[in-house]
């Protein structure tokens, strides 16, 4: 059997077992549920100085310190925000309405797993779909099965261990474009949890299945003259350099008022980031982009100086960031696009309307509906910029990275960040346990049916023509009798 048949087959497999162990799930009472997706972050928790270790040995991205951070997040922060969510039986009753709201799972769950977080993305989606009773199968990134499958083994482990019935988390082994792909039209799955590139997005949305699927971020952030700028710098190079740049949140370009943009500079330099020349900066875009356009796979998740050393030009080892002044947006300015590695871009502006418009263009080329950002004291350049930045996500006077995913601001607690309509998805909510219930709505009567307007019940006996229909609205009835009159005669009907 050759590699796609294996893979096809697995999918199968999996879905098909799945199914049994998510019916089985499915009648879990919340104490229950509670009690094994505690047990599943507990040790995921316990196993993430492991696993982001071999997620950086297997794929080659990203630090093995932040993949724990990213990790001890989801198992810690994330499992704590869920932990008071009702996701079994009555959810919700309205007494005024008559209405009660009963949790029903989804069914299986088909999860695209990520190569740049392919042990946090695993903890994440195996807890938001235990918490809401359904099953779910994983499909990793070619480059990343090793980390995702031992990730995926930590919480079958917890969840034999808890009680649990067996195949509720499963991660395929052999992977192909035609095994997703199998997984993603079988029948037995009933929702995908998209998370990876661009073209693997859009095959889950044309699979036929409800899809949760999330967008790239080419993240901008305006310092405006009022905010405090070091602060503002410091967030930024922060998140901008977080696991070297991969997480979809991270700041990915700085635009600052020229008044600060000296001391912003400074700052920068004083955090250990490296200014590229344009030379260099020319010779660094085939490392990070594609001759087509798109991010290029072994320019992901470097250091600095590494990718420094591909590019052919020599970084201190200390170097934080790699920092960029392209001088425009869009085509013709290739590094303007969302690069997943240590760089930033620097734009300097004549104030708050050409900081927003900059903001704005950075946006439209690859991050609409994502996330933005601004540093400002003054409220009015704040309410300007979040009126106008078409990003679902603001983030005001914090980093994007950690804000965005409900670290340190107070947004839901979440890696799976949805760009609405504007970025092409379905929601623009931090997706949680609440997106993968079904809600059953017990409606009692409130009114008797007998005060529904006659108009929606026809009598016996009662005539159905044009002439015994009451008056449209706004009409009076002298009016309509006039023109149903007129209507009568011989040529009426002509004119």
């Amino acid at each position: 059997m050759d590699e796609d048949l294996r893979s096809i087959q697995e999918a199968r497999h999996l879905a098909l077992a799945a199914k049994v162990a998510g019916d089985a799930w499915a009648t879990a009472s919340q104490t229950d549920v509670d009690r094994v997706v505690a047990a599943v972050a507990g040790a995921g928790r316990a196993a993430a100085p492991e696993l982001a270790a071999l997620a950086v040995k297997v794929t080659g991205y990203g630090r093995a310190d932040h993949k724990e951070v990213k990790e001890r997040y989801v198992t810690t922060e994330v499992h704590e925000a869920i932990a008071p969510l009702r996701t079994a039986g009555v959810v919700s009753s309205c007494p005024e309405t008559g209405v009660v709201e009963i949790a029903e799972p989804v069914g299986v769950i088909g999860a695209l797993i990520p190569t740049t977080n392919p042990v946090s993305t695993v903890l994440f989606k195996a807890l938001i779909a235990l918490k809401a009773r359904n099953a779910i199968v994983m499909a990793p990134h070619p480059r990343a099965v090793e980390a995702s499958l031992a990730a995926a083994r930590v919480v079958a482990d917890a969840l034999r261990s808890a009680g649990a019935p067996d195949d509720l988390v499963s991660c395929m082994s052999e992977i192909s474009l035609s095994g997703t792909n199998e997984l993603m039209h079988h029948h037995r799955v009933s929702l995908l949890l998209a998370t990876g590139s661009l073209a693997m997005v859009k095959a889950a949305y044309s699979s036929g299945k409800p899809t949760y699927a999330v967008g790239p971020g080419n993240v901008p952030v305006y310092v405006h003259g009022s905010a405090d700028v070091d602060e503002a710098v410091d967030a930024t190079l922060a998140g901008a350099t977080f696991d070297y740049g991969t997480p979809c949140a991270s700041e990915q370009a700085m635009i600052v008022d020229r008044s600060i943009e000296r001391r912003a500079r400074d700052r920068l330099e004083s955090l250990g980031a490296r200014f590229l020349t344009d030379a260099e900066a020319e010779r660094l875009a085939p490392v990070v982009i594609t001759p087509q356009g798109g991010i290029h796979p072994e320019g992901v998740g470097r250091s600095p100086a590494a990718l420094a050393e591909r590019a052919g030009f020599a970084a201190d080892p200390r170097t934080t960031a790699l920092v960029i002044t392209p001088g425009g947006v869009g085509r013709d300015f290739p590094l303007s696009m969302e690069i997943l590695s240590p760089t930033l871009k620097l734009y300097a502006v004549s104030g708050a309307e050409e900081g927003i418009e900059r903001a704005g263009e950075l946006l439209r080329f690859g991050g609409d509906g994502h996330t933005a950002g601004i540093w400002a004291r003054d409220e009015r350049v704040i309410a300007a910029f979040a009126s106008a930045a078409r990003a679902f996500r603001v983030l005001v006077n914090t980093s994007t990275c950690f804000g965005a995913m409900g670290g340190s601001a107070g947004l839901p607690a979440s890696i799976m960040l949805g760009t609405g309509s504007w970025g092409g998805s379905i929601t623009a909510d931090n997706i949680g346990p609440l997106h993968l219930i079904n809600r059953k709505r017990v409606a009692r009567g409130i009114r008797d049916w007998r005060s529904i307007p006659q108009t929606a019940r026809p009598q016996a006996g009662a005539r159905t023509d044009a002439a015994a229909a009451p008056p449209p609205l706004g009409l009076s009835e002298d009016l309509v009798r006039r023109v149903l009159e007129r209507l009568d005669e011989p040529s009426g009907g002509r004119r």
